[in-house]
């Protein structure tokens, strides 16, 4: 059977490629080990997404947005990072970028679910289910699917959104970078005494590091990393234990704390791909780069490199070249590169930092706080990224007026 375009993976990036190329007239053959009822109904993995406005913007125009409830969706109004018991934070307020909130905090079952039902309603997408993918073979004319059953499936474009750990980024033989933080991440929803005000937290607490993602009412997402040993031990505890031991780790900042949903725990891994193409071949999603979620970068930088690769397909089909065409697959993997390797490197740079606890790294740690609350600028252009907001456009606004010379 004949796809213009072959789809390795139904996952957000996946799910939203898609749909944006069934948007501009292509056949698309969409292939997952999952069921459709997991994919149709996905359920809740207990993460919650830091959806930046950018991001936001794309689902939107995909009518993804749409799909999810708003009474499910939380805004982040401000941002703080802290570290170990020092009260000094990092500040990061919108209102200097020129905006009333960073994004939006969402779960990520929501988003998958919303993303899967624009995609079924595609009529050019064809959607195969328990489909274990075991062969990509490509020419310099084709790309071809092999499946487990024996089917194969030809097309010009192979995408590959096959998670970070991606069997056919290995099998094209495409190097990637692995960083193995050797921490533990668990993450739960608990409902808390006091108010957040809508403002997520990051603590790089000398016993581990937490995290606070804002929702909607006195519930946040608390997510917590550890060793292999102490997460275990975390997640052995019942909810009543599990809150309890929790509370003194946030100072008291939230007051007394109940668990409101499971707590699910992931091995924290960093991936980046050294190529983000290859012939017949592209790589979305976290098979191209798979982020520390300390930056709340993953989804964002999938959905937003996806939004890059549609593009610069999009002008090569315009123009009548081949989908396939090498010219646009180097141009989105320059442009993603450009997006995403500049905070890859300061994640693992920082984290390295930050999970070091002697004590020349403590003093290194608070001087980079310090020093970044200083530099205003990078801020404030960090700031305008997530709220998407022009860079030149909020520099203006910093900048004070030219002096006015003297008339003669």
């Amino acid at each position: 059977m004949y796809f213009d375009i072959l789809v390795i993976g139904a996952g957000p990036a996946g799910l939203a490629f898609s749909a944006m190329t069934a948007d501009m007239g292509l056949k698309v053959g969409l292939f997952d080990r999952q069921s459709k009822d997991g994919l149709a109904k996905p359920k809740n993995d207990g993460r919650d997404i830091a959806v930046s406005e950018r991001s936001r913007k794309i689902m939107y125009g995909l009518g993804a947005w749409q799909k999810i409830d708003p009474t499910q969706i939380s805004p982040i109004r401000a941002a703080k990072v802290m570290d170990g018991d020092a009260p000094f934070a990092l500040h990061f307020n919108p209102e200097s970028a020129g905006a009333d909130k960073l994004g939006n905090i969402v779960s990520n079952h929501l988003i998958r679910r919303a993303l899967y039902n624009v995609a079924a309603s595609k009529p050019n997408i064809t959607l195969f289910t328990d489909a274990q993918v075991t062969a990509l073979t490509r020419t310099a004319s084709t790309a071809t699917v092999r499946l487990e059953d024996g089917s194969t499936f030809t097309g010009q474009l192979a995408i590959a959104a096959d998670t970070r750990f991606s069997q056919i980024r290995r099998d094209a033989g495409i190097k990637a970078n692995m960083h193995d933080f050797g921490q533990t991440m668990i993450v739960g929803r608990m409902a808390h005494e006091k108010p957040h005000n809508h403002t997520a937290y990051e603590f790089f607490r000398y016993d581990g590091g937490m995290a606070v993602l804002p929702l909607n009412g006195n519930t946040s997402s608390i997510v917590q990393t550890f060793c292999a040993e102490d997460a275990a031990r975390f997640m052995a505890m019942n909810n009543a234990d599990y809150a309890r031991a929790t509370e003194p780790r946030l100072k008291g900042l939230l007051g007394e704390l109940e668990c409101t949903g499971k707590r699910v725990a992931y091995p924290l891994v960093g991936v980046y791909a050294r190529e983000f193409y290859a012939e017949r071949l592209a790589l979305v999603g976290d098979a191209a780069v798979g982020m520390h979620p300390v930056t709340a970068h993953g989804f964002n930088f999938g959905i937003q490199g996806v939004d890059s690769l549609v593009k610069h397909l999009y002008r090569a089909h315009k123009a009548g070249l081949d989908l396939g065409n090498m010219k646009a697959l180097q141009a989105y993997s320059h442009d993603h590169r450009r997006l995403t390797w500049p905070l890859y490197q300061m994640t693992e740079k920082m984290m390295g930092l930050y999970t070091t606890n002697t004590f020349p790294a403590r003093i290194a740690r608070k001087a980079a706080l310090h020093g970044a609350n200083i530099m205003v600028p990078v801020k404030d252009a960090l700031m305008a990224r997530l709220a998407d907001i022009p860079v030149g456009k909020l520099l203006a606004k910093k900048l004070p007026p030219p002096p006015r010379l003297p008339r003669f």
